[in-house]
């Protein structure tokens, strides 16, 4: 059994009092005999040297990534810093840490970290969490489909590292207080663990009825749908697609045996009208057109909550909510936050980071959990 711990400050420049303050909130002589550490934080953190001494003075392993908002039941903000302990008699933790990734070596370097980790364990991984670096010239599904390759399919649930601006150069993901770029960070979990996986995105009533079939496409590039360019079946819905500038319209895949559909992004135009998508857009799969708005955001949150709580499991939450969703709630950016507190209160412990691309299985037909890239989603791990 996984029981859960949570701190929070917002103490960023004086590293002793955000520790004194963290430490206060954390009774290290009720961990049990296994624990590990998840951090999100505002990258100021990790400027000052608040994350360094934290993870050094912990004792336990400790992964995390920048984020553009925080929250546990101590309090939610921007520039924040929460500290989530999992800790068990039974279920074992390990930590690992891959080199900076690239498009070159992505797969290989993923393929290593996870051996490296998962030997360290009693017995094999039943599922993982992955804080997943945030790059301009790598996908996060391309990253998530190696590291499904290399755990072989067990459940995987995390996020993209991101922060207030969505500066790659700002976006860490980190290992026991390491702040070098552009790693994969890892946690392993082997025991008795029942985890439930939630994901909710786009209320029904926000997704247009009529669908079209991807018929050309090239992993996450999107080619056509039904046999005419991307670009154009879009302005022929009437659906505005900026060429120079990020796409907000979510895409809605029904992935073939899938009980669910995943919404994605698309980031980019390309000059033959194909765009460069958030996730995988295999060909024959049904695709249909979206609309996020700020009450879709608090009623999908609502209804991701509702599932968590209705699960029967009260031992901890972990939730990632796309960091869309926060920038499209201005002015009032706080109130998905603000809403999750109210639901959960002290029911059971709770974190909420806010995601650059959200990592959670879904089931199949089957039953079966598969590891999918999100975006535009609220997502969560139940213990």
């Amino acid at each position: 059994m996984i029981q859960m711990m949570t701190a929070y400050t917002t103490e960023v420049d004086e590293v002793e009092d955000a520790l004194n303050e963290i430490f206060s909130q954390i009774d290290l002589g009720a961990l049990r005999k296994n624990s590990v550490g998840l951090i999100t934080c505002h990258f100021d953190f990790t400027d000052t040297g608040v994350i360094k001494e934290l993870c050094g003075r912990l004792p336990f392993d400790v992964i995390g990534m920048t984020t553009m908002a925080s929250a546990n039941r101590r309090g939610f903000g921007m520039y924040a810093l929460s500290l989530t302990v999992l800790t068990s008699d039974d279920v074992f933790f390990q930590t690992g840490a891959t080199a900076p990734l690239e498009s070159g070596n992505y797969h290989g370097e993923i393929a290593a970290a996870y051996a490296g980790a998962s030997e360290k364990l009693p017995g094999p991984p039943v599922m993982a969490v992955g804080f997943f670096p945030y790059l301009n010239t790598l996908s996060g599904a391309a990253m998530v489909s190696s590291f499904d390759s290399a755990c072989g399919g067990i459940p995987v649930w995390g996020s993209l590292a991101t922060n207030i601006n969505a500066n790659p150069e700002k976006c860490y993901a980190f290992h026991n207080g390491g702040q070098e770029p552009n790693v994969l960070a890892m946690l392993l979990i082997h025991g008795p663990v029942d985890p439930g996986f939630f994901v909710v995105s786009i209320p029904k009533q926000k997704i247009r009825e009529n669908r079209g079939m991807i018929t050309s496409s090239d992993g996450c590039i999107l080619k056509e749908i039904n046999g005419i360019p991307a670009f154009a079946y879009f302005e022929s819905l009437g659906v505005v697609i900026m060429k120079d500038a990020p796409i907000v319209t979510p895409l809605i895949i029904y992935y073939e045996g899938a009980v669910e559909p995943v919404a994605l992004g698309a980031y980019t135009v390309n000059d033959d009208g194909s765009l460069v998508c958030g996730g995988e857009m295999p060909k024959g799969a049904m695709i249909a057109v979206g609309e996020i708005t700020p009450d879709g955001i608090i009623s999908t949150a609502e209804e991701c909550i509702n599932r968590v709580l209705g699960s029967g499991k009260k031992n901890g939450a972990l939730l990632m909510p796309c960091v869309t969703r926060y920038v499209t709630l201005a002015p009032n950016q706080n109130s998905e936050m603000e809403r999750v507190a109210e639901m959960i209160g002290d029911s059971m412990p709770y974190m909420v980071g806010y995601s650059g691309g959200e990592v959670c299985p879904v089931q199949d037909e089957s039953g079966t959990w598969r590891n999918r890239f999100h975006n535009y989603t609220f997502s969560a791990c139940v213990f």
